[in-house]
């Protein structure tokens, strides 16, 4: 659903302040994920109110179909939605956190009143309406539009061997698996600490004497940090050789 409503503003900007804020507005795309009716219908109405575009997803599985297919400048993440997801939406939740520019908020029924998540502590977050459009303005409309993600993911547990240098012997890498993986890009086990932009490499048994995979890492989920598999989310961004790629064609049809 998009919408074309005018910008509320705070102190009488100039005119061309004003005029910038709705282009900012108006140019705009938010990713909404929330699956119950009464808090979507909240949401959707500030959005309408503040004047931005926006589509919405009922699950993150539907987030990854959406955002593969069309670009999105933010994502707008109900905290119930992620709270009670599956495992294997949690990866994609995961994803999409660390790629765009996100803000999680939360209904609540009994007073009828939406409040921003812990990571929102500006002085705005008290007011829905202010904290939304700070987000869209200050977050969201410096961040280019752009897909998550070429290929589609699979589940799939392939041994690897993970290190954090090129060419280390076997006694230094750390035996693991993936827990799904893509023609570009896998989610790693791993209980070591490894932050984001780091570098790794995969070495698959099943590849032989290939060279390993170089990867960056773009997001991570520490051990004892939530209810879920720690690990690493790689892309596979440096050249991949013939037979690395005819491979991942073959573990990660798309």
């Amino acid at each position: 659903m998009d919408s074309s409503a005018g910008v509320r503003a705070e102190a009488r900007p100039a005119p061309a302040q004003l005029q910038g804020r709705s282009d900012v507005m108006a140019d705009t795309r938010i990713l909404m994920v929330v699956r119950e009716p009464g808090a979507r219908s909240a949401y959707e109405q500030i959005l309408d109110r503040i004047g931005v575009s926006y589509h919405t997803a009922g699950d993150f599985n539907e987030v990854l179909r959406m955002t593969v297919e069309s670009a999105y400048n933010g994502l707008l993440v109900d905290i119930l939605t992620l709270v009670r997801c599956s495992k294997e939406e949690k990866s994609i939740a995961y994803d999409c956190i660390n790629f765009y520019p996100t803000l999680r908020i939360k209904w609540d029924p009994r007073l009828q009143s939406i409040t921003m998540g812990p990571q929102e502590n500006s002085p705005a977050a008290a007011d829905p309406d202010a904290a939304l459009t700070r987000f869209v303005q200050d977050s969201c409309g410096t961040f280019s539009a752009r897909c998550l993600r070429r290929f589609a993911r699979k589940d799939s547990y392939l041994n690897l061997l993970l290190s954090a240098r090129d060419g280390l012997p076997g006694a230094l890498t750390v035996k693991t698996f993936t827990v799904n993986i893509s023609q570009g890009g896998a989610f790693v086990h791993t209980t070591n600490p490894f932050a984001k932009a780091d570098r790794v490499w995969l070495s698959f048994p099943e590849l032989g004497g290939d060279p390993a995979i170089e990867a960056g890492v773009c997001w991570s989920i520490p051990w004892g940090g939530c209810r879920s598999i720690p690990g690493i989310g790689v892309m596979f961004d440096k050249g991949l050789s013939s037979r690395q790629v005819e491979w991942l064609k073959q573990v990660a049809p798309n």
